[in-house]
């Protein structure tokens, strides 16, 4: 199998080195800033170059303000696509890509990682398996102080803290934004928000997010981002009307209350955070090689940048 990769960044590296760890070594790779890289891939220098190679698929690992470009060409061409979360930055750019794939024939796959989380996977299989009952209301909780993301970094040079390359709390934490959607439904009544920044970070971004949302099945959703929180705390949870859920995705743990059994601890205490990027690699070239969409495809990926849009739109504070 060749796979194509576009950026080279952290994630571009990781998946690189995950494709390598599951014995697929036919990677070429392009980037627009840098050459040579640690791993002794082949570069290319265009996406035209690239796509001369015939690659299975392509995985889009660079900047979100630069996606919409690539995948408008890559859909058109109907390749096969591994998109990193989020899929686009924009209201525009979710419209044109929403209209695009209606007539796509590819397998495409948005890199929502935090799906394959284990504690993830077990709070939604008990949800779905229905014995806590209708989902009530649920709270997505994420905050780490941005100059603490990737020591020896200089923070302010990072695409987090620039507009132009698609940063901000919505966009770089929409993992949440997703899970809301993956339990909640994506059927909104009303929404409110504060989208903006109120600390001392040397950013062009919003540091903050704090959304409030009641879905068509009325259930009350509440989402916080933030790039202030020392430490890291990152959670969520769950209440049902026979019990509740906690999910601790710091110290990947889940605690269950179920009406008339008290509660019960399960801790994922071995968990290796590569883990789930090898997880949805392979999910997808299986995907690939039985001919079959994923479970993450890419209109769920536009699913959580369409809420981002109607966020800030609903801002209180713009």
């Amino acid at each position: 199998m060749r796979v194509g990769i576009i950026g080279y960044g952290s994630i571009g590296k990781r998946h690189a080195k995950n494709l390598i760890s599951l014995n697929i070594n036919d990677i070429i790779l392009f980037r627009e800033v840098g050459k040579a890289n640690d791993l002794g891939l082949k570069e290319v220098n265009s996406l035209s170059d690239l796509l001369l190679h015939n690659p299975d698929f392509v995985i889009v690992a660079n900047p979100t303000a630069k996606h919409y470009s690539y995948l408008k060409e890559l859909i058109l061409k109907q390749i096969n696509i591994f998109v990193e979360k989020p899929i686009v930055s924009n209201y525009n750019e979710v419209t044109e890509i929403e209209k695009l794939i209606d007539g796509y024939k590819g397998i495409g796959f948005t890199a929502l990682n935090m799906r394959f989380h284990p504690c993830v996977s077990y709070a939604y299989n008990l949800q779905q398996s229905g014995r806590l009952g209708k989902l009530q209301h649920a709270r997505f909780f994420v905050g780490q102080y941005l100059p603490d993301w990737r020591p020896g970094n200089d923070y302010t040079k990072s695409y987090s803290a620039s507009k132009s390359l698609g940063g901000g709390v919505l966009l770089d934490l929409i993992h949440e934004i997703d899970l809301a959607i993956l339990f909640a439904g994506s059927s909104i009544k009303s929404i409110s928000s504060y989208v903006g920044k109120i600390g001392d970070l040397k950013i062009e971004t919003e540091d903050i997010a704090e959304i409030t949302y009641l879905t068509s099945e009325k259930v009350l959703v509440n989402i916080h981002l933030d790039y202030i929180t020392r430490g890291y705390k990152r959670y969520f949870q769950l209440f049902f009307e026979k019990g509740w859920i906690n999910v601790d995705l710091y110290f990947n743990s889940v605690d269950i209350y179920e009406e008339g059994k008290g509660i019960n601890t399960i801790s994922y205490t071995n968990f290796d955070r590569n883990k789930m990027y090898q997880d949805e690699l392979s999910h997808y070239i299986n995907s690939i090689l039985i001919n079959q969409q994923p479970n993450i495809t890419l209109y769920n990926g536009l699913q959580a940048s369409s809420l981002v849009n109607r966020i800030i739109n609903n801002n209180c504070l713009l």
